[in-house]
C-alpha cells in the first residue's frame, strides 16, 4: 500500500537524481515529482477501490434484490419484457420477408471484386435496415410506458449499447465474411477469417461493455468504488486482448541459423513496437493520463489503417492489377502488383480522408475548440488553427499530385511498343506526357507554397512583385538558359520530333530521341554515344523518321543488257517482295527501276522504293539478294564481272 510518506520519498529520490556531475534543472526536478506524485496517488486510489469495492458489490446486490422483488422492480421487468418482445417481433416480421433476398445475396457468385463490394453494399442495407426497425422500435415502445425513477436512463442506455454491439458486428460480419468467401472485402484467407471474425466481434463487444458497464454502475448511489474497479479490470482484459491480437497479427518467423549465415539479419520486430505502444498506452490511462492516451491510441490507430491501406484497396482490383497474386483464400506475395489508374487515386483519396479523420478526432479528444479558435484571442490557438489548414493543403496537393502523376503513367504504360519507336501520329503523348508531368509538379509546388504562406497570415502580394523583379534580373543573367527554354517550348508546339525519332540538328549532331527536358534534348547516336543538345543550339531540324522515306540505290550492269528487260525483272521482283506475308507490310510503294545514265562501260539502273521509316534497311536488303538471285539465273553479271563458267564433269571434277 503506497501512502502519501511514499509519495515523498518517490518525489524526493526523483529530485536528488544526478546525471554525472549535473543535476537535473527545477523544471525538470518539478515535472517529474508531479508526474511521480501523481502516480502514487492514483496507486493509492486503486487500492482503496478494490478494498471497498467487495462492500459495495453487497450493498448494489442487496438494493436491487430488493427493487426486483418490489412493485417497481416487476412493473419495470415487465416493461423491458414488452419492450424487447415488440422489437424483436418486428425484426421477425421483417425477415419474414428479406430473408430470401439476403440468402439469395449470399449464395451469388460476383463477377468481379467491384461486384463483390456492391453486393456487400446491398447486404448492409438488408441487415442493417432490420437493425433499425428493432431499435425505433425499441425505443419508441419505452416511451409508451410510466417507468420507475432511474431505471428509464438506464433502459435507453442498454438499448443503445445492444444496438452499438449489433451494429458493430454486423459491419465486421460484412467486411471479413467468414461463411461467404466470395463477398470478402479484406485479403485474408478462409483461417485467418474465421479467428479475425472471432476475435474483432470479441474485442468490439468487450469495449463497448467496458465503457457503459462502469458509468452505469457510477450512477448507483456509493458505488464510485465499485465502477472504478470494475473499469480498472475490464479495461486491463481489453488492453490483453488488444495484446495478444497486436502480437498473433504482426508476428514475424525469425530468420533460421542458415539464413543468418547468410547474411539474412532479423527484420525489425512490428509485434515488440505494438507491445511496447500498447503498455505505454494502457500506463497512462491507468494513472489518469486520459488525454494523453486517447490521443496516442488514435494516432496509433491512424497510422495501423494506414499500413494496409494499399493492398485493401487493390484487393478490389486484383483481377486486373493483381492477376494471380491474391485468391480466394488469400494473398499470394510471388509478384508485384501492377499500378492501375482507379485504384491509385481512391487509394490517395481514403489515405487523405483517414488522417482529416484522425486529425479531427484528435482535435476532438483534446478538447480543441476548433471552430472557435480561428476567432480566438490566443496567438496560439490561432496559429494551431492556421497549422491544420497548411496541413489540410498539404494532404490536399498530394491527393492532386498522385491523382496527376498516377493518370500520366497510367497513360504512358499504355503506349505500345510502336508508339516508343515514334512511328505512330501519337507518339506524341510519349514526349509531351513527361514533361507535363513535371510542369504539373512544379505548379501544385509553387501552388502549395503560396497558398500555406497566405493562409499562415503572410502578405504574398510583395513577394510575387519581388519574384517578379528576381525573375526579370535573373532572365538578363541566364539569356542563354531562357532561350534554350523558350526555343523548346516552340519546338515541341510545333511538334518537331518526337520520343523514338532520328533526327540530325543543324550542329551536325544526328540520333535517336531518347529524353526530353526543359531545356535540352538527348540525342542517342547509333554508335551508342548519347548527346545532350539544348534546344537553341539545334537549329534546323531533319527529321528522318517521320511519315514515309523513299530508298534509292544503284545497279551497276554491262552496256550488252536489254534496259526494257532489266526494268521488267526489277518490277517482277517489287510485285512478288509486295505480296510476301513478311515484307509486304512493310512496304508503301513497292521497288522499281529504270536506265538511270550510260557511262563508259555500264548502264545504272536507278531502283527505288517506298516504306515507313526505320524499315527501308530491311526491305533494301531484301531487294539486293532477290535481284542478285535473278540476275544469276538470267545469266547477267554486274558491269566489270564475269560468271566463270561451269567446267565439264571429269575424273577431278565430279558432277
Amino acid at each position: 500500500m503506497i501512502g502519501s510518506n511514499g509519495a515523498t520519498s518517490v518525489v524526493n529520490t526523483a529530485q536528488a537524481v544526478t546525471l554525472g556531475s549535473y543535476s537535473i534543472p527545477d523544471a525538470s526536478s518539478t515535472i517529474i515529482s508531479r508526474v511521480l506524485s501523481g502516480i502514487a496517488e492514483r496507486s493509492q486510489e486503486y487500492v482503496t477501490s478494490f478494498g471497498a469495492a467487495p462492500s459495495e458489490y453487497l450493498q448494489l446486490s442487496s438494493a436491487l434484490a430488493s427493487f426486483a422483488g418490489s412493485g417497481d422492480g416487476i412493473r419495470a421487468f415487465t416493461y423491458v419484457l414488452i419492450m424487447l418482445t415488440v422489437g424483436v417481433g418486428i425484426e421477425l416480421y421483417y425477415w419474414a420477408y428479406a430473408y430470401s433476398a439476403l440468402r439469395s445475396l449470399l449464395n451469388l457468385e460476383p463477377s468481379s471484386p467491384r461486384d463483390a463490394l456492391r453486393f456487400s453494399a446491398r447486404r448492409v442495407w438488408l441487415t442493417g435496415f432490420g437493425l433499425f426497425l428493432f431499435g425505433t422500435a425499441t425505443l419508441a415502445t419505452t416511451a409508451a410506458f410510466s417507468w420507475p425513477a432511474q431505471v428509464y436512463d438506464a433502459t435507453v442506455r442498454l438499448t443503445l449499447l445492444l444496438v452499438a454491439i449489433r451494429g458493430c458486428l454486423l459491419i465486421l460480419d460484412v467486411i471479413i465474411s467468414p461463411k461467404s468467401p466470395q463477398l470478402r472485402l479484406v485479403p485474408i484467407s478462409n483461417e485467418r477469417a474465421w479467428y479475425a471474425s472471432f476475435a474483432l466481434k470479441f474485442l468490439v463487444a468487450l469495449v463497448f461493455i467496458t465503457w457503459f458497464v462502469p458509468a452505469l454502475i457510477e450512477r448507483f448511489p456509493n458505488a464510485a468504488n465499485l465502477a472504478s474497479a470494475v473499469r480498472l479490470a475490464l479495461g486491463t482484459i481489453v488492453a490483453t486482448s488488444i495484446l495478444v491480437i497486436a502480437v498473433q497479427t504482426t508476428n514475424r518467423p525469425s530468420p533460421s541459423f542458415q539464413d543468418i549465415r547468410h547474411g539474412v539479419l532479423p527484420k525489425f520486430s512490428i509485434s515488440m513496437a505494438a507491445t511496447a505502444l500498447i503498455v505505454i498506452i494502457y500506463g497512462l490511462w491507468v494513472f489518469d493520463f486520459t488525454t494523453t492516451a486517447l490521443l496516442m491510441t488514435i494516432l496509433l490507430a491512424t497510422v495501423a489503417i494506414q499500413m494496409p491501406m494499399r493492398s485493401m484497396v487493390f484487393y478490389f482490383w486484383r483481377d486486373e492489377v493483381m492477376t494471380g497474386n491474391v485468391s480466394r483464400d488469400g494473398p499470394v506475395e510471388d509478384e508485384e502488383p501492377v499500378p492501375a489508374l482507379a485504384p491509385s487515386i481512391i487509394l490517395s483519396i481514403v489515405r487523405l480522408c483517414g488522417v482529416l479523420a484522425g486529425i479531427i478526432a484528435c482535435a476532438t479528444a483534446a478538447d480543441l475548440p476548433v471552430l472557435g479558435a480561428a476567432t480566438s484571442d490566443s496567438p496560439m490557438a490561432r496559429l494551431g488553427v492556421r497549422l491544420l489548414e497548411v496541413a489540410a493543403l498539404g494532404l490536399s496537393a498530394n491527393v492532386l499530385w498522385i491523382i496527376t502523376r498516377a493518370s500520366i503513367d497510367h497513360r504512358l504504360a499504355g503506349l505500345s511498343p510502336e508508339l516508343e519507336q515514334g512511328r505512330s501520329p501519337s507518339s506524341r503523348l510519349l514526349t509531351l506526357l513527361p514533361i507535363l508531368r513535371m510542369t504539373a509538379l512544379v505548379v501544385i509546388g509553387v501552388m502549395l507554397v503560396l497558398s500555406s504562406l497566405w493562409t499562415l497570415g503572410l502578405e504574398i502580394t510583395p513577394l510575387l512583385a519581388g519574384a517578379g523583379v528576381v525573375g526579370l534580373a535573373f532572365g538578363f543573367g541566364a539569356q542563354s538558359l531562357v532561350k534554350d527554354v523558350i526555343t523548346g517550348v516552340f519546338y515541341l508546339a510545333e511538334d518537331t520530333f518526337r520520343i523514338g525519332e532520328y533526327i540530325e540538328s543543324g550542329s551536325s549532331t544526328k540520333g535517336t530521341v531518347e529524353k526530353l527536358t526543359l531545356r535540352t534534348v538527348a540525342l542517342r547516336h547509333h554508335n551508342g554515344p548519347v548527346h545532350f543538345v539544348p534546344y537553341g543550339t539545334l537549329g534546323t531540324v531533319r527529321n528522318t523518321s517521320r511519315d514515309w522515306v523513299v530508298e534509292k540505290f544503284n545497279l551497276p550492269l554491262p552496256l550488252e543488257v536489254d534496259s526494257e528487260r532489266i526494268r521488267k525483272l526489277i518490277k517482277r521482283i517489287g510485285e512478288a517482295m509486295l505480296d510476301d506475308p513478311e515484307l509486304g507490310p512493310l512496304i508503301i510503294e513497292p521497288l522499281k527501276g529504270k536506265l538511270s545514265r550510260i557511262d563508259p562501260g555500264v548502264k545504272i539502273f536507278r531502283c527505288s522504293f517506298k516504306t515507313a521509316p526505320g524499315n527501308q534497311f530491311e526491305v533494301r536488303a531484301a531487294a539486293y539478294k532477290r535481284i542478285e538471285g535473278a540476275l544469276n539465273e538470267a545469266g547477267i553479271t554486274f558491269a566489270g564481272t564475269q560468271l566463270t563458267p561451269p567446267k565439264p564433269p571429269g575424273p577431278g571434277n565430279p558432277p
